[in-house]
């Protein structure tokens, strides 16, 4: 392939992952959004399920997601956290517990944008992404 060929792809490739990127983000976002009008009741942390996690360099963290019971319709139910963290809330933590009034099987635990800011990197970097791929495009397409 010459190199001038390589250089001509670069900004596609710049745009086609900005794209990509942009698009995770934005479904993410959805993703956490989706509970904003269902009904919401309480729920209280009554215990941990605790594991260690090992990263890349084989460092390994005590990880622990928080158990959560709430009421519904006169049943107690339990559901795990979505998230896991090596620095727990304490037994006994209130936690939002939302439900999907057309489906009361559909929960979730309501904690909205806690994966905010991963969220917007994804959103923001892969549009930055997508919009220097496009400006380039556009310039060396216009030489």
């Amino acid at each position: 392939m010459a190199e001038d060929q390589i250089l001509r792809l670069i900004p596609w490739f710049f745009a086609g992952i900005g794209l990509l990127f942009a698009s995770i983000g934005i479904a993410m976002a959805k993703k956490e959004m989706r509970g904003r009008r269902w009904h919401e009741v309480e729920g209280r942390i009554v215990g941990h399920d605790s594991h260690w996690s090992s990263d890349s360099d084989g460092d390994r963290t005590l990880m622990h997601t928080a158990t959560i019971e709430y009421r519904l319709a006169g049943v107690t139910k339990q559901i795990p956290d979505s998230l896991s963290t090596n620095h727990p809330k304490p037994v006994g933590s209130i936690m939002r517990v939302r439900y999907n009034p057309d489906d009361p099987q559909d929960v979730m635990v309501w904690a909205p944008l806690r994966s905010g800011c991963f969220i917007g990197l994804f959103v923001g970097l892969g549009s930055l992404f997508a919009l220097i791929g496009t400006v380039w495009i556009v310039v060396a397409g216009a030489h």
